[in-house]
Parts: structure tokens; C-alpha cells; sequence
């Protein structure tokens, strides 16, 4: 498992939270995303043997928001 922060634009609320929690919850190998509207990020823990970084950025622009960038934790 790694852990990474993805620092996310476009989140202005708690619905916002809920859904890139969801749509990251979603991807197959994904254990936990915690998102905070705070800072502007999600921590997330995920298998990098089925999870890569594009398909994560991918799920989360396709829920309509923007990726500025990923870092490891």
C-alpha cells in the first residue's frame, strides 16, 4: 500500500467532499481516501500494483473537478 495527497481544485462544500470520496472509493484497490475541503486535498491509500495516478486523476476530473498535483507521503 502507498499512501499520496492530491491537492484538488473546485471543492466548495461538503457534497463536494463526499463525492470525490466516492468516486475514489470506487476505483478497485483503493483502501481509503480522506478529502479535505480545508486544504484542498485527499490522502489516499491504495495497491500501486492496481492503481496508478492517471486513473485516479482520470475519476476525479471526470466527477468535475481538477488535479493540480500528486505527493507522496
Amino acid at each position: 500500500m502507498v499512501t499520496r495527497s492530491i491537492q484538488i481544485d473546485g471543492m466548495t462544500c461538503g457534497h463536494c467532499i463526499n463525492w470525490i470520496s466516492q468516486t475514489l472509493m470506487a476505483i478497485d484497490g483503493v483502501s481509503e481516501a480522506k478529502v479535505s475541503l480545508e486544504t484542498q486535498s485527499a490522502t489516499v491509500s491504495y495497491d500501486e500494483a492496481k492503481v496508478t495516478e492517471s486513473m485516479m486523476s482520470g475519476a476525479i476530473e471526470k466527477a468535475g473537478y481538477s488535479v493540480k498535483s500528486f505527493s507522496e507521503l
